[in-house]
């Protein structure tokens, strides 16, 4: 695990959600409790409609740039590379780079039910935009699903730490809405569809952040700046694909490993849960057993319940929410932002508000 000394910055953020193609509309619609859910065209093999969060078409049909459609393009793939060039491009436009910087992409978790979008495919897309800086041969992958972004900061920090980069770009992007995917789901009886409430909305994002170990190069806001600290990455082996036992010992520690060192009581939480009451409990379990860690009146936020699940892209959605509280609210200060796959993978995060250094 790497040292408290090796900190990364956040230099640039964006997103594209269904309730905004940018970080500041997606923050001001969560803040609104504003929900993107809709009764879709989708439905379930009982012939209920499914819930899910889009994005207007119309941003997508109205993208001015070509996309190599590869063999196998589809409305999926067509939505994941937009998507992803639209958020790198918000991401890209708040820092002033001179070279191309790593990338390291959270992908869905491997599934041999449900077909993936190619990575090769995804990235020959957003390395043939000239104002997207990328190094093609410093692209990395993680399929993890959920938990991949914020797993992806133990690489980010190898790279500006021990490699001697300047900028690195993590983040992902994810899509459920077809139907091999919904029907998939639908069989686990884990959607959210009219008569069954016990189940999580299907929606698509993409989200990025640039990192920097470089404080005076990271976003400013009166002279703050936010800092991810080293992530708490835990496994759990009574997750949802496994047959054993649920303890909650997964997110229990990856909470602990996240928290090992920070010196000041969190006020806020966000989580990935989904709307499924496993990850409620996981939640609380969680909380529960690292309890002394957390404000008296800590507020846990699950902002899926106005976009939908995100898959790979929710550490980075989430994350951009954190910092973009931190910067609004002067009497916050510390958060924990966490992750959890389908699988066994748990990641968690302590994100902070401090003084620019001198």
């Amino acid at each position: 695990m790497s040292n408290n000394k090796q900190n990364v910055y956040i230099a640039g953020m964006g997103v594209i959600t269904p309730l905004g193609d940018s970080v500041e509309k997606t923050v001001a619609a969560v803040n609104a409790d504003i929900s993107a859910y809709q009764l879709s065209e989708y439905f379930t093999d009982n012939q209920q409609p499914i819930t899910t969060a889009i994005i207007p078409e119309e941003i997508f049909n109205s993208f001015e740039n070509d996309i190599d459609e590869g063999d196998l393009y589809g409305e999926v793939y067509d939505h994941i590379i937009k998507m992803s060039i639209i958020a790198l491009r918000e991401t890209f436009s708040q820092a002033d780079i001179t070279k191309p910087v790593p990338l390291i992409l959270s992908m869905p978790e491997s599934n041999p039910s449900v077909e993936t979008i190619p990575l090769n495919l995804l990235t020959k897309n957003i390395l043939n935009q000239d104002d997207i800086p990328i190094d093609p041969t410093q692209i990395r992958s993680i399929a993890t699903g959920r938990a991949g972004v914020i797993q992806s900061i133990e690489l980010a920090q190898r790279y500006l730490y021990e490699m001697g980069q300047d900028y690195v770009v993590i983040g992902g992007a994810d899509c459920y809405l077809e139907y091999p995917v919904l029907q998939y789901f639908d069989k686990e009886q884990r959607l959210n569809s009219t008569g069954s409430m016990d189940g999580f909305v299907p929606g698509e994002a993409a989200g990025f952040l640039l990192v920097t170990k470089q404080a005076s190069a990271a976003l400013n806001v009166d002279n703050k700046v936010i800092s991810l600290n080293t992530p708490g990455i835990a496994q759990e082996a009574g997750h949802f694909k496994s047959e054993e036992i649920y303890r909650g010992d997964g997110l229990d520690k990856s909470f602990k490993n996240a928290l090992l060192s920070n010196k000041f009581p969190i006020t806020r939480v966000y989580s990935s849960m989904n709307g499924e009451s496993f990850w409620a409990k996981e939640n609380g379990v969680a909380m529960m057993r690292n309890k002394k860690h957390f404000h008296e009146n800590v507020t846990t936020e699950h902002p899926a319940d106005c976009y939908g699940d995100l898959g790979a892209a929710t550490g980075s959605v989430l994350l951009a929410l954190s910092a973009s509280q931190l910067m609004k609210n002067k009497a916050e200060n510390n958060h924990l932002v966490y992750t959890s796959s389908d699988n066994e993978w748990r990641a968690s995060v302590v994100v902070s508000k401090i003084n620019l250094p001198n």
